[in-house]
């Protein structure tokens, strides 16, 4: 008897201990920091840099995989280096990317021409010397034609057919001819917006893209991975400890805020606690977990344009050869036209169901003379994305064979990687872009993506940062880094 009063003193001494404080906690091991960031790509290295670079060092970043650098990601490949994400540095003057690097004597300006590698069946019908000569830059000018996009206000594909067909009529192109340049403009348009159909992408968002003026095609030397340890200040020789202040294998699950304080709950049981929280992951992730990662539900027009707002996958496929089998002066790239007729031939002829007539084209790297690089988008990427390496292998293969096989000797494959940004749970996709959807809810990154909550009107509690709350140079490794700075600044000047 006395041993059962004992137990139910004990439970009521637990019970009144939980009711006045809520929870049984010891506060004095209670892990806060003033900021924490959630995402240790580089607009969360960017907000982090700027903070620690002002003396405010109470800080953590919780990192869902175990490396810095997100969707930048050099690694290795046999004996070289690739990059399975961002690959160059788009703009030269004012480009903080370029600005930061420059200095360094790491980057170099690739020279290359699309017009000069356009390959096709040695049977094929269309006339590849007028797509050379001077089809293909008639077509890009269209893209380019920003004035014209923007009056369209309508989607980038019915604004290109309406200028393509006009101008295929007014020159008298063959069909052929024509449906091989359409299928390849607006394929490699895809890539360079992100986009898996053209009929998704708003013509008016898509010109509010801002370019710095030089080149677009600045390259690495030494891999994108070094633009990370200039962040930290490793060439400085006083680096910033980044590194030491990411948690890795950190997948955050929920965020949740009450007043001026956030509490973070990660997949393994970990929590930590804040006054303001940078969340700077994906697009991609957002829209798969916007809806119950955040208590209290984001405001419904932030919802809006997280679901509004577009987000694809585009991936690369790595091959290495035994020998390279193409001649030195052969010209960078190989742009795979097809017509029609010549798809539906290769896709009945196919051992492997034809996915690689979407396949936009292959180029050489740099300093990798037996390597080839591949670019695929969309659904066909997250086809790729499945197979086996022997199937890709066998498929790529298949593909250089039908086009070029007649005049070189391909060499015996030897290594075959690819990335998967659409399967990675962590990105779910690549970069974003703007949608006809978007353009018509006049849904922008920089007045509701980019807004943080706030307690009482004043205090940024919960700050969103990333290439996707850029206005002007969304789907850039710069816009992401200028969106940490801004997040970073925001805090300071709090």
């Amino acid at each position: 008897m006395e041993k059962m009063l004992s137990l139910h003193f004990l439970f009521a001494v637990i019970l009144f201990t939980i009711t006045v404080y809520g929870n049984t906690e010891n506060t004095s091991t209670r892990e806060k920091y003033k900021v924490i960031i959630v995402g240790a790509g580089i607009s969360g290295m960017g907000a982090a840099t700027r903070l620690l670079s002002n003396n405010f060092s109470d800080i953590t970043i919780l990192e869902a995989s175990n490396r810095l650098g997100g969707r930048v990601y050099t690694a290795p490949f046999g004996d070289y280096l690739i990059e399975y994400g961002a690959q160059w540095v788009h703009g030269q003057g004012g480009n903080p990317v370029y600005e930061i690097a420059e200095p360094y004597n790491f980057l170099y300006i690739q020279n290359w021409e699309i017009i000069k590698g356009f390959v096709k069946h040695s049977d094929s019908k269309l006339n590849i010397s007028v797509v050379s000569s001077w089809l293909f830059d008639e077509v890009g000018d269209i893209f380019y034609n920003k004035n014209d996009m923007m009056l369209c206000n309508c989607s980038v594909e019915h604004y290109f057919t309406n200028k393509f067909n006009e101008l295929i009529k007014n020159n008298n192109i063959d069909q052929y001819t024509a449906q091989a340049v359409a299928d390849y403009a607006t394929k490699y348009q895809r890539i360079q917006d992100g986009v898996s159909n053209l009929d998704e992408e708003g013509s008016w968002g898509s010109v509010q893209h801002f370019q710095y003026n030089g080149s677009l095609s600045v390259a690495w030397k030494t891999g994108y991975h070094s633009f990370i340890n200039m962040l930290m200040g490793k060439y400085k020789g006083k680096e910033l400890p980044v590194e030491q202040k990411t948690k890795f294998n950190k997948v955050v699950q929920t965020i949740s805020w009450t007043g001026n304080e956030v509490k973070i709950c990660c997949e393994d049981g970990s929590h930590y606690f804040a006054d303001h929280v940078i969340v700077t992951v994906s697009l991609g992730v957002l829209k798969v977990l916007a809806k119950t990662m955040f208590n209290p539900s984001l405001p419904d027009n932030k919802l809006a344009a997280i679901e509004s707002l577009g987000f694809d996958v585009v991936d690369k496929i790595y091959i290495q050869f035994e020998t390279r089998w193409w001649p030195l002066d052969f010209e960078y790239r190989l742009n795979f036209l097809w017509s029609d007729e010549d798809k539906q031939r290769f896709k009945n002829e196919s051992k492997y169901g034809g996915w690689t007539t979407e396949v936009v084209d292959f180029h050489f790297v740099e300093n990798q003379p037996r390597v080839l690089e591949g670019w695929v988008i969309g659904d066909t990427a997250r086809l790729m994305e499945t197979l086996s390496n022997d199937e890709l292998t066998g498929a790529v293969t298949e593909l250089f064979n039908w086009f070029v096989s007649n005049e070189y000797s391909i060499s015996k494959p030897i290594n075959i990687t690819r990335s998967t940004w659409g399967s990675n749970r962590f990105i779910h996709g690549s970069y974003s872009f703007r949608t006809v959807k978007s353009d018509r809810l006049g849904y922008s990154a920089a007045n509701i993506l980019a807004e943080p909550l706030l307690f009482n009107q004043t205090n940024p509690v919960v700050l969103f940062a990333g290439e996707a709350t850029n206005d002007k140079s969304f789907a850039t490794v710069h816009g992401a880094l200028e969106t940490g700075w801004r997040e970073a600044t925001r805090i300071l000047s709090f």
